[in-house]
């Protein structure tokens, strides 16, 4: 396998595991679990999002978690805005990066937007100019890069027209992502080696979704074709309301365990990790699906059964 060295991870479950939480999780909390995050070595971290409340209120609070926040050197502090009213809020709260989203296939940017593409790419142009005055990045994701809940399969040349208007208004970086969890190894590679020779220079994330068990296999593909960025969600934390069938983004433990079980770097600090996705299952108060915090990582070795203690001390 052609691995890279290093990999850097984008945390995203306080934005997009909290926002689809039932109950509204207390400021003190979102602050407490990204400053854990932060202390573990996490290099970029997705806070919040500044939408309107009405529309999320689970992260009505946006401003003020990014006012208090303890902010650690060296790494990016972004959030995720709908429109340029959104990405207005975010500059003026201090954000480091600024994210973005819009779907591959129409009925998706319906539903979860109530916008067409071309709508959806009016508004984000609004976006692009307000980040182009603040002298603040654009990352802009694209949701179904790889298969629609209600359209099925996205061809590659719609997928391709997205990322090039995208990248026209100024988008340093694309996140493909993958919703509904209907992407394989072999899809992501494919389209990874049709779209990055065409777009150079472009910094390339994967934001998988574990609804099938393909997040980790997806990642390994990605890496091959020389992708370095993904994002992940603590515990396994997320999913998208309007996608039927959508899970949880790949859980950030088990891929770091996994990265480092490999000798891939990532600067994270994995038990403290650990204890940190222990924390926020208590705070949402249920089991998350993370292998990790079950199992433990795999060099945790167990005391001897007894009747094997004394088998071996008998020979």
């Amino acid at each position: 396998m052609k691995l890279p060295r290093r990999v850097t991870i984008t945390e995203v479950g306080t934005r997009d595991g909290f926002q689809i939480e039932p109950d509204f999780i207390p400021t003190d909390l979102k602050v407490e679990v990204v400053n854990r995050l932060s202390a573990t070595g996490m290099p970029r971290i997705e806070v919040t999002s500044f939408v309107s409340p009405k529309a999320v209120p689970q992260l009505k609070d946006a401003e003020e978690v990014m006012a208090r926040i303890t902010r650690r050197p060296g790494a990016t502090y972004a959030a995720l805005v709908p429109n340029d009213k959104g990405a207005s809020r975010a500059v003026e709260a201090g954000v480091d990066e600024i994210h973005t989203v819009v779907s591959a296939s129409e009925s998706h940017n319906l539903a979860n937007v109530n916008m067409t593409i071309a709508e959806s790419l009016q508004k984000l142009s609004a976006v692009a100019e307000v980040c182009r005055r603040a002298g603040k990045p654009v990352v802009a994701g694209i949701s179904t890069s790889f298969g629609c809940p209600f359209e099925g399969e996205v061809p590659l040349q719609n997928l391709e027209s997205v990322v090039a208007r995208l990248v026209d208004l100024g988008a340093k970086g694309i996140a493909l992502a993958d919703t509904t969890g209907m992407a394989n190894p072999g899809q992501v590679a494919r389209t990874l080696e049709y779209l990055m020779p065409k777009f150079p220079g472009i910094e390339w994330t994967l934001h998988t979704h574990d609804t099938r068990a393909m997040a980790i296999p997806n990642i390994l593909a990605a890496m091959e074709c020389g992708v370095t960025r993904f994002d992940a969600s603590i515990g396994g934390l997320g999913g998208c309301p309007f996608a039927p069938g959508a899970s949880g983004n790949v859980c950030t433990e088990d891929l770091v365990h996994c990265l480092h079980a490999m000798g891939i770097e990532t600067g994270i600090n994995l038990d403290a990790l650990i204890d940190t996705s222990k924390r926020v299952q208590e705070i949402v108060g249920r089991p998350l699906p993370g292998q990790i915090i079950k199992a433990g990582k795999a060099d945790r070795r167990y005391p001897l059964p007894d009747s094997v203690h004394r088998r071996l001390a008998a020979e």
